[in-house]
């Protein structure tokens, strides 16, 4: 038995392919049974390993095309509502601003709540090295603002109408809650000729329903009423070429005869969310007598109560540097032990012929 014993070396040398235990090699012809089982095992785990690994690629291949282009309302894992806003309604902020004002007002707004737009410029007569500026043509006179609001836009739509969907309008001693504005223009599209703000009522013989809204609480335009805006500024039956008078009466005017809506900034419960004023002129009823201007000229009833201000306010005026640092902190920083945070959802979208702006509601005159 020992003469016929034959190495595994001897085999190999002599050409006999038979598969042995251990070996996944296919051979030649003379393949013994359990050469066969052996190279059916191989197979079927080659087979598990190709099918395990096409089916971990298509999973992933279909995770990322979910997050690329998934429906509108998606929302990214772990996004916060403020962020799912701040990438789907985009708002380029700009600033009317003068050199004068760059370093005690204009920094400080890049510093607070201008970071918080998609985009952000100030619009001034000198550039800065700490701020994103456009320089204006027009001289930095009051009586001017009209000529440089007009110039303003027109850049914006010529240079970049395609950064953002939304374009607000502020001055630099104006607070915009940006989250609560994304929040409002949310349920509107960008492409219907639409702009909001603090809407005052027109004083002396007027069309119906023509209204202007306040400069100083800021205002913003969709993109589609930027173009009609820039397009049609140059009509002289419709806007004024001049480039004196009130800016914020100016800039009504023209897009109530450009076909511009002037559209209800107030939420849910009739409260208004842009204020001409800081926010405890709201709050104090005793503050002001009735015969205050901003109750004649509030294009919808105005009140002041401890009930009167917006949960969800957008902007207010006349906010030196030290409240703006003061309105961060109470918003981003400041914590409430104890408070339970509301439950956050995004409102309904509205389709143009759903829109329904309603007839001015104060009669004080």
């Amino acid at each position: 038995m020992g003469g016929d014993y034959i190495t595994l070396e001897q085999r190999h040398q002599l050409g006999d392919t038979t598969l042995y235990p251990g070996s996944c090699a296919s051979g030649g012809g003379g393949l013994s049974r359990a050469g066969h089982r052996r190279l059916s095992s191989c197979q079927l785990l080659l087979l598990i390993l190709v099918a395990g690994s096409s089916v971990i690629a298509l999973y992933a291949y279909w995770d990322v095309m979910m997050l690329t282009v998934g429906p509108p309302d998606f929302q990214l894992s772990n996004e916060t509502l403020a962020q799912q806003l701040q990438r789907e309604v985009r708002v380029l902020c700009w600033v009317l601003t003068t050199p004068k004002y760059h370093k005690s007002r204009a920094v400080h707004v890049m510093r607070t709540w201008g970071k918080r737009c998609n985009k952000i410029y100030f619009m001034t007569s000198e550039p800065d090295d700490e701020l994103p500026t456009i320089v204006l043509t027009k001289p930095d006179k009051y009586e001017v603002l009209w000529g440089k609001t007009k110039e303003a836009f027109t850049y914006l739509y010529e240079h970049m109408r395609d950064e953002a969907d939304w374009f607000m309008k502020a001055d630099d001693d104006t607070y915009v809650f940006v989250e609560n504005l994304r929040y409002m223009l949310y349920p509107y599209s960008p492409d219907q000729a639409i702009y909001f703000g603090y809407n005052f009522k027109m004083i002396g013989e007027h069309p119906k329903n023509e209204s202007y809204m306040s400069g100083g609480s800021g205002y913003v335009l969709s993109r589609e009423a930027l173009r009609i805006f820039a397009e049609g500024l140059n009509d002289t039956t419709k806007c004024r070429q001049e480039d004196n008078h009130a800016e914020d009466v100016e800039m009504g005017r023209c897009l109530f005869n450009l076909d511009v809506k002037a559209g209800d900034s107030r939420d849910s419960k009739l409260r208004h969310r842009f204020y001409p004023l800081l926010p405890y002129n709201i709050l104090l009823s005793s503050y002001v007598g009735l015969d205050f201007w901003l109750y004649k000229y509030a294009y919808y009833s105005m009140r002041s109560c401890m009930d009167c201000l917006s949960e969800y306010p957008v902007a207010f005026h006349y906010v030196n540097p030290e409240q703006l640092y003061a309105f961060d902190f109470f918003n981003y920083d400041f914590q409430l032990v104890g408070k339970q945070k509301p439950e956050e959802r995004l409102p309904e979208k509205i389709r143009p012929e759903e829109l329904v702006i309603p007839d001015y509601d104060n009669s004080n005159t």
